[in-house]
């Protein structure tokens, strides 16, 4: 991709309209999320992958996208995406959001 410049002067500081652009660019950013699917393994045993990231905005919405290619989906919220994963045959869907700091270490519970 490339980057277009206004021509405007790149500033060599951080000055207050800059700082208002970082803090306007934090506040509005989606949080990105993993769908994991858990599945049995032909010997029984449980295993794991990552089956899509999303971007979870501020309205409650999320866009998907499957690390295959296979799929991508605008959705009501990232639950959502969990849930068509656990309708697999065999399939237990599930979040993990990566920046999360929490006794769960990210995982919706």
């Amino acid at each position: 991709m490339t980057t277009v410049s206004l021509g405007f002067p790149k500033p060599d500081r951080l000055d207050a309209f800059t700082a208002e652009i970082h803090a306007l660019v934090n506040a509005t950013a989606p949080r990105i999320f993993a769908v994991v699917e858990e599945y049995a393994t032909e010997d029984g045993d449980r295993d794991a992958r990552v089956a899509a990231w999303g971007l979870a905005h501020d309205d409650g919405s999320a866009q998907v996208a499957a690390l295959d290619g296979g799929f991508r989906m605008s959705l009501r919220n990232p639950e959502r995406a969990a849930q068509l994963i656990s309708m697999r045959p065999g399939s237990v869907g599930s979040l993990v959001w990566p920046q999360a700091e929490s006794d769960t270490g990210g995982l919706l519970v």
